[in-house]
């Protein structure tokens, strides 16, 4: 079977076999993913008939798109072969985990373990649809902690001919399916099975994962049958004396033998063991104190990219979205460090553990979880990981409309929160209880607009662009969207891609629009601040909406970010490095920031630390092509010039050309005593200035490199006209060093407001 072509899915390796015959993991060719392959019993589809009937069963499971259930992709058949086409789901089943841990599992996983089982229940039951053999062996838990039921209603395909003693009971003419030591005595009794059944097998699941073994223990089926349909199972607290009463009566209820007098409804179950996840009975208090004498206040966190369970690549805007407002909700509380967005999302579709993860960014608590998107319709499933430990503090699932989705921020914020035993100021109570609603395009529509400005690219900016007026013309009163958009223009600016005087304005409208929707948004006191100093050169006023953004949200990464640019450029270094490492604790792997973290130090004369750290960051990503504009700077400065054309060459050639990269090698050309080759380039930027942006500040430093300085001033002039961005870098460029006693340069840095 292995290599075999069924259909155009490729055998790779068996990975289970049971009642319900043969899995395989396969190579799912047209869609480049790995599936698992179910191969049916022979004559589990013994005619025509029975095909269609579980195709159109099939049909009906596999829309059970639900974070906790396996999903069904395909039934098909070939060479007489029947198969299922399911969900690949890596990890060990419950049995594999019991069996791992030669005993119980700690009370607190199996009440997770078991809150999610039963979501899965509720979702299935709900449309109708009964497992009907739930059981330890068909629950996988993937290595992040989720726990996926599989086979929903496959135990309707056995026939006699398949039947064991370990998957089918005889009584009287009846006979019955399922896998014996988890049958309910309706099932075992009059073949009967509905919700309540499936709960029962929940009960065994949960007694063997808090006791870890089975409530019956005989070996033969009719003795065994005996016992389930008449004796009552031993209370798990006997056997595992530390399970908590509350978990005692929970599993001792869904044991019941009587229908009615178990949980009646997955929803009913899961509301007490949730409670139990949040509150906790005397046994769960008890492990917190432990884990707080084993391990440090959490006092710093990451919440991984939510895995889309639509199945739709389309969708990963909406999901990677949705990640962006959790963190959003959780960056609200002074008292916890978050990591930016930037950051986690290096590590989407990424496969290292969270240990790796915690060390890389610094954080001794991860959240995970995953988004589905039905119609207007979102669901969140979040788990809290305490790193140090290695356990799971708490998981929940919320289900809102779109436009309840800064309730949903509100709500899983606030639930972290507690759970870590952060204090919420009550500044922080009041932001959370505004949750006016969202309108549902608008929010889709800046969700798509966030997801291509992230790409920093020239089409990625323009459909930025397009989507945050999208949003705006659904809904001219969406703060969000304005500050995007201010962010797109800012961008533009700030990449050289445009001139300041065309986009510096139009962010400055867009971030006040903002501030009269929403006066608490720090994202648009960030932009206002940044067009104020770069543009306006109104340098208080900057720092003072600096400082009101930084008050609004301690962690947003760009807001420290883009103050520790306006304190270096003043020459305020101490000032400046504190905030670029506090922007880095929050953003720790962007590339941005510890590539402009190196050019502080290079602002400050401290040429071979920053020599040191351009390094580093050439080992994280040796093609970005900012380390190599900031460490030719550094050459220049050191004198070696060969080497600062040969980083100017790279940074040229992995930027595309940009502009920046001619500009400083027409600069070390001139500092190197290669004039005509210095004027070479300049004349090639003339001709390029006729079609793109080219800065006059940069343009004059390779005059005054030439000695040039009255064209350098010349330029200077112009760019002061234009309020070239560039300039708030004056009074620190050291590219400027030989003009700085001439009048007419102190009159410019006066202009500039750096004096």
């Amino acid at each position: 079977m292995i290599g075999r072509m069924l259909s155009h899915y490729r055998v790779l390796e068996q990975i289970g076999a049971g009642g319900m015959g043969v899995v395989h993991r396969a190579r799912d060719e047209r869609l480049g993913r790995d599936v698992a392959l179910k191969m049916l019993p022979v004559g589990a589809l013994a005619d025509d008939a029975a095909r269609e009937r579980f195709r159109r069963e099939a049909l009906a499971l596999s829309r059970l798109n639900h974070p906790h259930i396996a999903t069904i992709y395909d039934l098909d058949r070939q060479d007489g072969l029947d198969f299922l086409v399911l969900e690949y789901i890596p990890g060990k089943t419950v049995a594999e985990k019991i069996a791992a841990a030669r005993g119980p599992l700690p009370e607190a996983e199996a009440v997770s373990i078991g809150s999610q089982i039963a979501e899965a229940l509720e979702e299935a039951h709900e449309q109708g649809i009964v497992h009907g053999d739930l059981s330890c062996q068909n629950i996988i838990v993937t290595p992040k902690g989720w726990a996926k039921v599989l086979d929903f209603g496959l135990a309707t395909l056995r026939g006699p001919a398949q039947q064991t003693a370990e998957t089918a009971a005889f009584t009287g003419e009846n006979l019955v399916t399922g896998t014996l030591p988890y049958m309910a005595p309706e099932q075992l009794l009059r073949g009967e099975a509905d919700a309540r059944t499936d709960l029962y097998s929940l009960g065994v699941v949960l007694y063997e994962m808090a006791t870890g073994r089975l409530p019956f223990l005989e070996k033969l089926p009719s003795a065994l049958i005996d016992a389930i349909c008449h004796r009552a199972p031993e209370t798990p607290s006997k056997l595992q004396p530390g399970l908590s009463s509350l978990f005692d009566r929970i599993i001792l209820r869904l044991l019941q033998k009587a229908p009615e007098r178990r949980h009646q409804l997955a929803g009913e179950l899961n509301l007490e063991l949730r409670r139990m996840l949040s509150t906790g009975p005397a046994s769960f208090a008890r492990e917190k104190t432990e884990r707080a004498l084993d391990r440090p206040t959490i006092d710093s966190i990451a919440v991984m990219p939510l895995e889309n369970l639509s199945g739709d690549p389309e969708q990963d805007y909406f999901a990677d979205g949705m990640t962006e407002a959790v963190i959003a909700g959780l960056a609200k509380i002074r008292a916890l460090r978050v990591i930016s967005r930037t950051s986690v999302m290096r590590y989407k579709g990424v496969r290292e553990s969270l240990s790796e993860i915690a060390r890389a960014l610094d954080v001794s608590a991860i959240v995970e979880g995953s988004v589905l998107r039905s119609g207007n319709r979102v669901r969140i499933t979040a788990l809290l990981v305490d790193v140090a430990s290695d356990r799971h503090l708490w998981a929940e699932t919320y289900e809102r409309d779109v436009g309840d989705i800064l309730a949903l921020q509100s709500e899983v914020a606030c639930a972290i929160a507690e759970q870590i035993e952060v204090t919420l100021t009550p500044q922080e109570e009041a932001r959370f209880a505004r949750k006016a609603p969202v309108n549902p395009e608008a929010f889709q529509a800046y969700l798509k607009g966030r997801y291509h400005w992230e790409k920093r690219s020239e089409e990625g900016l323009q459909k930025a662009r397009q989507f945050f007026q999208e949003a705006i013309e659904h809904d001219p009163a969406y703060a969000p969207a304005y500050s995007g958009l201010a962010d797109y223009y800012i961008t533009l600016g700030n990449f050289n891609l445009a001139d300041s005087q065309d986009v510096y304005p139009k962010a400055k409208a867009a971030a006040l629009r903002g501030l009269e929707i929403d006066p608490g948004s720090a994202e648009a006191y960030t932009s206002l601040a940044t067009v104020k100093g770069s543009f306006e050169w109104d340098r208080q006023g900057a720092e003072q909406d600096y400082r009101r953004a930084i008050a609004l949200n301690p962690n947003y990464a760009n807001a420290h970010h883009w103050f520790a640019d306006h304190l270096v450029s003043l020459a305020r270094f101490d000032e400046g490095m504190e905030e670029i490492e506090r922007a880095r604790s929050l953003d720790p792997l962007s590339l941005v920031m510890r590539a402009d973290a190196a050019g502080y130090l290079f602002y400050a004369g401290r040429y071979e630390e920053a020599e040191a750290a351009m390094h580093k960051n050439l080992e994280l990503d040796p093609e970005f092509a900012p380390n190599y504009r900031q460490l030719g700077g550094i050459y220049e400065q050191m004198g070696r010039y060969d080497d600062a054309i040969a980083a100017f060459e790279k940074a040229r050639d992995v930027s595309g050309s940009a502009t920046y990269s001619l500009t400083a090698l027409a600069h070390t050309f001139a500092l190197a005593g290669r004039r005509e080759d210095a004027l070479r380039m300049l004349a090639e930027l003339d001709e390029i200035a006729k079609k793109k942006y080219v800065s006059l500040y940069s343009l004059s430093a390779v005059h005054v490199a030439l000695q040039d300085y009255d064209r350098a001033f010349q330029l200077l002039d112009g760019a002061v006209k234009s309020h070239d961005r560039a300039l708030i870098w004056l009074k620190v460029g050291p590219r400027f060093n030989p003009v700085r006693t001439d009048p007419r340069f102190r009159a410019i840095l006066k202009t500039v407001g750096a004096e």
